[in-house]
């Protein structure tokens, strides 16, 4: 039991380490494919950098951010399996529509049960920052996506089945942005900016926004863990 703490306490990062990571990877900011995501404060970079998820909505737009006990590699192919994520996150239904799972310029219908209020679903067109991946090797990586509502694009049985009755949301873009820490510790930024639209009133928009993204880390952390993503790893 000992050599076992030993070991987990050798594999920690600390806050320093994190922002001297972060601090080297600071001017590649510039080659992202989303510039408007907020910046996260150095105090935030502290209380993540030990393990806790910061979150808040900064006009409108939903941020987070955590260190995960995660190779980058294994993080992203969890990232990227999101038709395997119903069960784990708030989504109750993900389909491929177009394009190949885990690759960039892929196109998923996702359906979210929303309690008390209409449900609602959209279509995901993600991109991968293939410039971002190969300036770094593999060190930093950013996932983005921005929405669609066009029926047109559902052609599966199923797919149109699951979006009757619910409403599509107005709009949605976003991004996660990864940096490794080290060969065992991730750095992961997300960001959101979605317009539900069905006449959610916006102080109850910002209080599910804070909390989706905590859950979101949580719900997509336990998968890479536990749920085998079929994505490759590198």
């Amino acid at each position: 039991m000992l050599w076992l703490c030993f070991l987990v306490a050798a594999l920690a990062v600390s806050p320093e380490t994190v922002e001297q990571r972060l601090a080297e990877v600071a001017s590649l900011r510039s080659m992202r494919l989303v510039r408007s995501a907020p910046p996260i404060s150095a105090t935030n970079v502290r209380i993540a950098a030990q393990g806790n998820v910061v979150s808040g909505v900064s006009n409108g737009r939903a941020w987070g951010a955590t260190v995960a006990d995660l190779p980058i590699g294994k993080l992203w192919a969890g990232l990227n399996d999101e038709t395997r994520h119903p069960g784990y996150t708030a989504v109750s239904y993900s389909e491929l529509l177009s394009g190949r799972r885990c690759e960039g310029g892929r196109a998923v219908l996702q359906y979210l049960p929303v309690p008390m209020v209409a449900d609602r679903w959209w279509i995901g067109h993600l991109r991968n920052n293939g410039s971002l991946d190969r300036e770094t090797g593999g060190s930093v990586r950013e996932l983005v996506w921005q929405s669609s509502v066009d029926p047109a694009e559902i052609t599966s049985a199923s797919g149109r089945k699951i979006i009757e009755g619910a409403v599509p949301i107005v709009s949605s873009k976003g991004a996660w942005l990864l940096v490794a820490i080290d060969p065992y510790s991730t750095w992961i930024e997300y960001y959101a900016k979605t317009d539900p639209g069905g006449g959610m009133p916006s102080s109850l928009r910002s209080s599910l926004a804070s909390k989706a993204v905590r859950e979101n880390f949580s719900a997509v952390l336990r998968f890479t863990k536990e749920g085998n993503p079929v994505c490759p790893v590198y």
